[in-house]
C-alpha cells in the first residue's frame, strides 16, 4: 500500500487518498484504541473497545463509496449484504492485527517514517527533494495536522510490518518457482481426427414428437417476460431551463466575473510508441529495445506514418489498435522524463528514445496549445446553459410541488406540460421488463423500476422518483402479461437444434468406434473424419483450429507421444481423436528473462493466503463480543 501512496500521490485524487488514511487508519486503528469516553461500545475485541462513534463514522464513509461507485444501490440492497456486519468484522480484524503486532514487538521508528513520508511526491520539490512548506500545504488542505498524520501513517507501516512478518514463511524458492513456470508455459501439440456433427446430419431427424417433446422440456426457454411501456415527464434543472431568458450581457458579466473557471494550461496532443524495458534491465535487454526502436525509427525515415509504425512496433496493447494516439495532456499527467520530453517538442517533431520506469518511448507531438483562457465565443453557449440551468434549479422544488398537485387531482401530464410550459415534453418508453427498466431512463434504481413496473395501466406516479439530477412523473400505458412464444413460432429452431444434437451422437459413435480400432493398433482405411495437427497451445487455452476441452488438454500433457488419448472429446464442430505429438518445457532463456515477474506474482499470492489462514486462526481464537447487537442491526 505505502508503494502504490509514493505512486499516487501526486495525481489529482491526493484528496481521496488523504481521505482513505483518515478513514482507515484514524478512525480504525488510531481511535479504538481510545479510552471508552462515555461512549456507546459495539464491541470488544480481547476487551479493547470499538466504539460506536468510530464504527458510525467508518460505515458512514464505506456507504459514501459504496454510493459513489453505484448509485443505484439501496440502504435496503446495503442491509441485504450484511453491509452493517462487514464493517465491524473489518475493524475487528484490524484491531486483531494491531494487538498482534504488539505481541511481536513489531515497531516503527521515527527515522523510518521519515524517510517514508520523504519519499511522497506530494510532499517534494520540482527537484523531487521533501519541501516542508508543501508538506504543510497539503496537510493542511486536507484539514490534518503533522501529529495526526505522522501517527497514522506510522500505523499504516506497522500494519505493513506485520503482513510482510506473517507472509514471509509462505514464500517460494527459485526451484519451485520454476517448477510451477515449466507447468504453467510448457506447450503440447496433438494431430487429430475430427468428425464433424455436419457430416452425419442427412443420418438424423426431427420427428413431430421428437420436437414436441424437445419444446415441451424447454418451455422456459421459449419465456417472453412480462413487459410494461411508460410515458414520462423529467423535470431537472435541465428539462427547466429557459437559455432565451438569459442575455448576452449577462453571460459576459458571468465570464468576466469568473473567467478562472475558464482558464487552460499549457497542453500537447501527442502519439508514443513503447517497447517495454524493466527499470534494471541488463545491457543486453536494453541492447535488444534499441534495437527496436531503431527500427521504428529508420520506418520513420522512409516516410511511414508514426501511426502505422506505433502500431507495428508499440508493445503498449492499447496503442496498437490506436496507433499510439495519447490525446490532450498537461503537465503532471506524464511520468516527468515522458512530460519534460513531450513539452520540449515542437509541433509534429518526434523524439529521441525516452527512458522511463515503462521502457523506451518514441514521442510525437502533433499538436500544441498554449496556456491562457477559452475565448468567450467559444464558451458563451455552455455559460447561458450553466446560467440558465441555475435559475431553474432554484425553482425546481416550486414546478415539482405544481406538477404533483396537478397529477394527484387526476390531470395528465400533458396538462402538467401545458400549464408548467418552457420546453418539458412528455415522452414515451419502449417495452421494457421489471429486471432491465427502461433503457431510457438508465438512471432510475432497481426498486423505482419496480414502482414503474407495478404501476396499473393509466395510473401516474402518487410521487416523484429520483433520477439523475431530477425528478420523474410518470404514467403506465401498456402491460404484456408473460408468455410462452408458441411452438410454430420456434419449430423451425427447435429442427435445427435436434438435429444437430442427433448428428452429434452419431459422430462420437463413429468417433468411439474408430478408436478402439487406434487402440488396437489398427489401421484407419475410411474417410469419416478428417485429419490435422495443432499449434503449440497450454493448458489452459483454447486449442486452434478445435476449441477449448480441459480433458484434452491435461491428458495431452501426461500422454507419451505417440500414443492416442483414451477418449473422444466434444467440440462446437463435432468429435475429436487426439494423438500426443510432443510437450514442450519453456527454455532457459525464457525462464531467465520472466523469473523475476513470476517469483514476485508466486510470491505475492503465496504471502496472502498465508496471511488469510493467519488471521482466519487469529479471528477464530479471539475473544469478540458485540456488546450492543441493536446498534448493528441493519
Amino acid at each position: 500500500m505505502l508503494e502504490i501512496l509514493r505512486q499516487g500521490a501526486q495525481s489529482w485524487g491526493i484528496k481521496i487518498l488523504f481521505g482513505i488514511i483518515i478513514a482507515v487508519f484514524v478512525l480504525a486503528f488510531g481511535m479504538n484504541r481510545m479510552q471508552n469516553d462515555q461512549t456507546t461500545v459495539v464491541a470488544t475485541v480481547n476487551d479493547s473497545p470499538i466504539l460506536f462513534q468510530h464504527f458510525q463514522e467508518r460505515l458512514q464513509r464505506n456507504v459514501e463509496l459504496a454510493r459513489s461507485q453505484n448509485p443505484n444501490i439501496t440502504s435496503e440492497m446495503l442491509a441485504q449484504m450484511g453491509f452493517k456486519r462487514q464493517i465491524l468484522e473489518q475493524m475487528v480484524i484490524e484491531e486483531l492485527m494491531l494487538q498482534q503486532a504488539d505481541k511481536l514487538g513489531l515497531s516503527v521508528s521515527k527515522e523510518e517514517l521519515a524517510k517514508e513520508i520523504h519519499l511522497i511526491p506530494a510532499f517534494q520539490n520540482e527537484t523531487n527533494v521533501f519541501d516542508a512548506n508543501a508538506y504543510q500545504n497539503v496537510l493542511r488542505a486536507n484539514n490534518l495536522t503533522p501529529g495526526k498524520f505522522e501517527s497514522e501513517y506510522m500505523r499504516g507501516m506497522l500494519m505493513d510490518k506485520l503482513r510482510t512478518y506473517i507472509g514471509l514463511p509462505g514464500r517460494l524458492g527459485e526451484g519451485q518457482a520454476r517448477d510451477f513456470y515449466e507447468y504453467g508455459r510448457s506447450t503440447a501439440i496433438v494431430s487429430y481426427l475430427m468428425y464433424p456433427w455436419e457430416r452425419y446430419q442427412d443420418q438424423a431427424n426431427a420427428t413431430e414428437e421428437r420436437i414436441a417433446e424437445y419444446y415441451g422440456a424447454r418451455k422456459t426457454d421459449y419465456t417472453v417476460q412480462a413487459q410494461a411501456k411508460i410515458d414520462y415527464l423529467l423535470l431537472s434543472p435541465k428539462t427547466l431551463a429557459d437559455a432565451a431568458a438569459v442575455s448576452p450581457e449577462e453571460a459576459e458579466k458571468y465570464y468576466t466575473a469568473n473567467k478562472e473557471k475558464f482558464k487552460i494550461e499549457e497542453q500537447v496532443k501527442a502519439r508514443h510508441l513503447l517497447v517495454r524495458l524493466e527499470e534494471n534491465a541488463t545491457e543486453a535487454d536494453v541492447t535488444k529495445a534499441m534495437d527496436v526502436i531503431k527500427t521504428a525509427q529508420a520506418d520513420l525515415k522512409a516516410g511511414k506514418s508514426f501511426e502505422d509504425v506505433a502500431a507495428k512496433y508499440t508493445q503498449d496493447p492499447s496503442g496498437k489498435q490506436t496507433g499510439g494516439e495519447l490525446g490532450w495532456f498537461g503537465r503532471g499527467r506524464m511520468v516527468k522524463p515522458f512530460e519534460e520530453a513531450a513539452f520540449a517538442l515542437k509541433k509534429g517533431a518526434v523524439s529521441e528514445p525516452v527512458r522511463t520506469q515503462f521502457g523506451l518511448h518514441l514521442i510525437k507531438v502533433e499538436d500544441m496549445k498554449a496556456a491562457g483562457y477559452e475565448e468567450y465565443k467559444d464558451v458563451s453557449e455552455s455559460i447561458i446553459n450553466d446560467i440558465a440551468q441555475d435559475r431553474a434549479a432554484e425553482t425546481l422544488q416550486d414546478r415539482l410541488d405544481q406538477a404533483l398537485e396537478m397529477v394527484l387531482a387526476g390531470e395528465t401530464l400533458a396538462s402538467v406540460v401545458k400549464t408548467i410550459g418552457l420546453k418539458l415534453e412528455v415522452q414515451e418508453t419502449g417495452l421494457f421488463t421489471k429486471a432491465q427498466g427502461p433503457w431510457e431512463l438508465a438512471g432510475l434504481s432497481p426498486e423505482n423500476v419496480a414502482t414503474l413496473f407495478d404501476l396499473e395501466v393509466n395510473a401516474t406516479t402518487p410521487s416523484p422518483l429520483p433520477i439523475a439530477d431530477g425528478y420523474l412523473l410518470a404514467t403506465k400505458r401498456e402491460q404484456l402479461a408473460e408468455s410462452v412464444k408458441p411452438l410454430e413460432a420456434v419449430k423451425a429452431e427447435i429442427v435445427t437444434a435436434i438435429i444437430q444434437e442427433e448428428a452429434l451422437k452419431i459422430a462420437k459413435a463413429a468417433a468411439d468406434q474408430d478408436l478402439a480400432r487406434l487402440l488396437k493398433g489398427e489401421t484407419l482405411s475410411d474417410a469419416n473424419a478428417t485429419s490435422a495437427e495443432t499449434e503449440p497451445f497450454g493448458r489452459q487455452d483454447a486449442i486452434a483450429g478445435l476449441g477449448m476441452n480441459q480433458m484434452l488438454s491435461a491428458k495431452a500433457f501426461e500422454t507419451k507421444p505417440g500414443s492416442w488419448l483414451p477418449e473422444s472429446y466434444a467440440f462446437p464442430a463435432g468429435y475429436a481423436l487426439a494423438k500426443a505429438v510432443k510437450v514442450t518445457p519453456p527454455t532457459e532463456e525464457e525462464w531467465n528473462s520472466e523469473k523475476e515477474l513470476w517469483l514476485t506474482t508466486l510470491n505475492q499470492r503465496a504471502e496472502e493466503q498465508t496471511m488469510q489462514a493467519f488471521f482466519t486462526d487469529l479471528r477464530a481464537k479471539a475473544d469478540v463480543r458485540i456488546t450492543n447487537p441493536a446498534l448493528i442491526e441493519n
